[in-house]
């Protein structure tokens, strides 16, 4: 160890610095976040492609409500969205009856959950 150098005014002094360097962030953060949505509103639509109300026991199409503006069918290609489907040998394992107490669970992935 040098001459003259406390090792534990080196210490204070570091971490001095880096409360410093936090407060500093937190009392001038660089970004904020917007209160403009991201999206529109939407209204969800029936599997028929009627409008549902927010008292409707009817599921809604991710198709016929977001169908209409989105490319549906780049969008159901994905990786996440296929997760799932298929098991290691790529045999088609999706099935209506995966998990019957969860009728919207239709394999082990996230495949039918979303």
């Amino acid at each position: 160890m040098e001459e003259g150098k406390n090792p534990l005014k080196i210490r204070t002094a570091v971490f001095l610095g880096i409360l410093i360097s936090l407060l500093f962030c937190c009392l001038f953060p660089t970004s904020t976040v917007s209160q403009v949505p991201l999206h529109e509103k939407i209204v969800l639509k029936g599997f028929d492609g009627s409008p549902l109300t927010t008292d409707s026991k009817l599921p809604y199409s991710p198709k016929r409500t977001c169908g209409a503006c989105h490319d549906y069918d780049q969008i159901t290609k994905g990786y996440h969205f296929q997760q799932g489907r298929t098991d290691g040998t790529g045999k088609i394992v999706v099935s209506d009856t995966f998990a019957p107490k969860s009728s919207w669970n239709l394999s082990s992935g996230m495949y039918g959950k979303h």
